[in-house]
């Protein structure tokens, strides 16, 4: 059997394409940390579901269109993966396109999110996860 984690990643993505607030708020619910990296049009730290809507409607203005294509998951122990995520868009403000693979780093608890980070690069974010990884051992 596979990281149930790893279908909670793509839930939460679906989720977030379609709107569904309930799915959101039950994965990231309670004190869940989102982060996103300096470089990023939405860096700094937020804390739970209110948090990761204030995040993500900072994303979401800077965009007219995005899509989003994941890669092939980094299990990095049970409870902490790596996505490789390809997103492909427009800006809003300036038109320009992008086609950039962030790296975005979850770790789950129970079922829930405990961290969404996401990192400029999958570099970025599999360093981050080995020393989370190694803090906890």
């Amino acid at each position: 059997m596979g990281n149930p984690n790893v279908q909670r990643v793509h839930e939460v993505l679906a989720a977030y394409v379609r709107g569904d607030e309930e799915k959101l708020r039950e994965a990231f619910g309670g004190e869940a940390e989102i982060y996103g990296a300096p470089g990023l049009v939405n860096s700094g730290t937020y804390r739970g579901y209110e948090g990761f809507q204030r995040w993500i409607r900072q994303w979401n203005e800077a965009w007219a269109e995005e899509r989003f294509e994941l890669g092939e998951f980094i299990e990095v122990d049970e409870s902490v993966l790596v996505v490789p995520a390809r997103v492909t868009g427009r800006g809003a403000a300036s038109g320009l396109e992008i086609d950039n693979v962030f790296g975005w780093l979850f770790e789950w608890r129970d079922g829930r999110a405990s961290r969404f980070h996401a990192y400029p690069t999958v570099e970025e974010a599999m360093e981050a996860a080995r020393g989370l990884v190694a803090e906890r051992a």
